[in-house]
């Protein structure tokens, strides 16, 4: 993935940083990269956003202390 830099002004950062808490945004570069994609009219913004969602329910799901608790009993 490519990197970019972009500056704000510190109370445009202060806001961008506000909205993505109030939105449960992953990071400020998911909100971008979606903004982008919106604005380019493409459909990896769907894709991008269930992979998102997907990720987060699996991680939830996978990363308990029960799960190795059952795994020690069959490794």
């Amino acid at each position: 993935m490519k990197t970019i830099t972009i500056k704000l002004p510190e109370e445009e950062a202060k806001e961008l940083n506000e909205f993505i808490a109030r939105r449960n945004f992953p990071s400020k570069s998911e909100f971008i990269r979606n903004l982008i994609m919106e604005k380019l009219g493409t459909d990896k913004k769907e894709k991008m956003g269930w992979l998102i969602l997907a990720q987060e329910s699996m991680h939830k799901i996978w990363n308990t202390k029960k799960d190795d608790q059952i795994w020690s009993e069959y490794l």
